[in-house]
């Protein structure tokens, strides 16, 4: 017998603002924690979720949005958004893939799961729904929850809160003939033609033989129930996870102040480690996009030079990069998304070698990048340019310096100062030449060539300088020795 689990979460939508809002807000400005929060059907204007403080005011699922305005005048609405709970179960598929495989996207608020494949290896139906209830916990969602020995049979013993777990197929059955027919997926005018004969219940449903239901009702009619009871394969679209990351938030308040945006950034930055620990990949470059009022939006770049698949490493990152961020509007919801990845290379250290320090080179260089800026932070390479100004380069910190020839340099070259101008500066002091001159003639390949005779001077100060004359006779200071 294949047996099955079906997830219904009845609030899913309001659970996901509320997360959103948990993250969203700083202890300091959770005032709203006892408001009464409902989401309305914008087509029919009524109640289709409510929150704990709502129902307790009497406020019900399928009431009018007058009525409930009248029970309460201080109610938040938030108009039903199917993008939302289409998104959520995916986000919730994705994070049960870290326990469970065969799983399968019911919307708009279902999840089910074909469990038999995965009872041998957490070794019983026990085990394994331990493993996932705890793991499905950790996202705080309402559902309600059911096993069955064929999807629709699942299905309707969750949405009828039923709370049983069991792979007894006549157990199952049992609890299945009690349910109403108004509680199955059949369309309302196969259950009005149902209740015209008589039939109320599933068992009553259940005792017709398949040829008098055939012969009676329509064809959908003998497909739903040949499916329930598992006579006819129910064919479903198992999930797999997408091959991108990107992650929309929702924030349930307007944010102005860019440090309250670190919260719900850490609950989208967990999700992308759940993302790269799936694939065994680290992230190299992430792209904030922030939702503002009047649809407007603004990005944001995090970069880690190292690359790393673990949240508290690009919260870091995030943090020291959105210190430096000015937004002119405020911020409604966040959209997270990778832009360059790749593979989780192994590294193994030796283990006679002490720690010399708690960050690796490339570490420093993330912070400096996200603290500076990330063209702010380079390397100084040489290169094989004569002319002075030219002789060191700057490239991409996280790039090895290029390797030039081994060549060893005339001895008039080992005496460049360690300090080199820009641009040279006229020299503007008496000096005395102590030694020199040394002809520079190059740069003809590029058309910047220079002319010009170099010397170390000693000025009245006692700074040892090196200054050029050139064609024209004029005198330049372009290094100070140190």
């Amino acid at each position: 017998m294949q047996l099955w689990l079906y997830l219904h979460f009845p609030t899913l939508q309001l659970d996901a603002l509320f997360a959103g809002q948990n993250q969203a807000q700083p202890d300091s400005v959770n005032e709203d924690d006892n408001a009464a929060i409902v989401v309305v059907d914008g087509r029919r204007f009524q109640i289709v979720q409510a929150n704990s403080v709502a129902l307790e005011l009497g406020i019900q699922c399928g009431m009018g949005l007058g009525s409930a305005s009248a029970l309460c005048h201080q109610l938040q609405v938030h108009p039903y958004n199917a993008k939302v709970e289409q998104q959520t179960l995916l986000d919730i598929a994705q994070w049960l893939y870290l326990v469970t495989s065969d799983i399968v996207i019911v919307p708009p608020q279902g999840i089910l799961l074909k469990i038999s494949n995965m009872l041998s290896l957490y070794g019983g139906l026990e085990a394994y729904w331990q493993t996932l209830s705890q793991h499905l916990n950790q996202l705080n969602y309402h559902y309600q929850f059911a096993t069955g020995f064929s999807p629709y049979s699942a299905i309707l013993l969750a949405k009828s809160a039923a709370m049983f777990i069991c792979n007894d197929k006549q157990k199952l059955l049992e609890r299945l003939q009690v349910l109403p027919i108004t509680s199955t997926e059949l369309a309302e005018k196969q259950v009005s033609a149902l209740q015209r004969v008589g039939i109320h219940t599933l068992e009553q449903l259940l005792c017709l033989p398949m040829p008098d239901l055939a012969r009676r009702f329509d064809i959908d009619l003998v497909n739903y129930v040949g499916r329930l009871l598992g006579q006819f394969k129910h064919p479903v679209d198992f999930y797999h996870p997408p091959e991108r990351f990107q992650r929309f938030l929702e924030l349930l308040y307007e944010i102005e102040n860019v440090q309250w945006l670190i919260k719900p950034l850490t609950k989208q930055l967990n999700a992308l480690e759940q993302f790269l620990t799936l694939r065994n990949q680290v992230a190299y470059e992430l792209q904030l996009t922030l939702h503002q009022r009047d649809n407007q939006t603004s990005t944001v770049d995090f970069t880690s030079a190292t690359g790393s698949y673990l949240a508290k490493d690009w919260l870091t990152l995030c943090q020291l990069r959105l210190e430096s961020l000015q937004i002119n509007a405020p911020v409604q919801g966040l959209t997270l998304s990778i832009v360059r990845s790749g593979g989780l290379e192994a590294t193994s250290q030796d283990m006679f070698n002490r720690q010399q320090g708690a960050q690796t080179p490339l570490e420093l260089i993330g912070l400096l990048q996200a603290k500076l800026g990330q063209q702010q932070v380079r390397k100084v390479s040489l290169s094989n340019d004569p002319r002075p100004e030219n002789a060191t380069q700057l490239c991409d910190p996280t790039l090895p310096l290029p390797q030039f020839d081994a060549v060893k340099p005339p001895v008039c070259a080992t005496n460049r100062p360690s300090f080199i101008l820009p641009n040279p500066e006229p020299l503007q002091e008496k000096v005395l030449i102590v030694q020199g001159p040394e002809r520079f003639v190059t740069g003809w390949w590029d058309g910047h060539d220079i002319t010009r005779d170099y010397f170390i001077a000693r000025s009245q100060q006692g700074r040892w300088l090196w200054i050029f004359r050139n064609q024209d006779k004029q005198w330049f200071l372009h290094g100070q020795y140190s």
